[in-house]
């Protein structure tokens, strides 16, 4: 598997969990993506499939995104097991920083998290 097929796999693992809470399909501008042996951490700009800011309309979360209070921020700690990516913890549309406690929490290194 090549890098970029391996980079594809988790971001549709990091996927999954968006479509599956907003009902529909996200695209990500990768802000961040740091990897460190079987994890990784993804900080993700969501956008509509075509480039545009993504639209809450419709979604659970329609109402508090109108009043200013989700932004289109995810982020997902993710750990490899067996054949693919398994989503460890998720945050769609925070107002703050959620992942701050994933490393003590979860047990990933906490550089995963560094900005780089």
């Amino acid at each position: 598997m090549t890098d970029q097929d391996a980079r594809a796999a988790l971001l549709e693992a990091a996927r999954a969990p968006v479509r599956a809470a907003l009902g529909k399909v996200a695209r990500f501008r990768v802000d961040q993506l740091n990897r460190e042996g079987d994890w990784a951490f993804l900080l993700a700009t969501m956008e509509e499939p075509d480039g545009r800011p993504f639209d809450f309309t419709g979604t659970p979360l329609a109402d508090a995104a109108k009043q200013g209070m989700v932004s289109r921020t995810y982020a997902a700690l993710l750990r490899h097991k067996g054949d693919g990516w398994e989503v460890v913890a998720k945050a769609i549309g925070p107002s703050d920083v959620a992942w701050e406690d994933w490393s003590r929490r979860y047990g990933a290194p906490a550089r995963l998290f560094a900005a780089q």
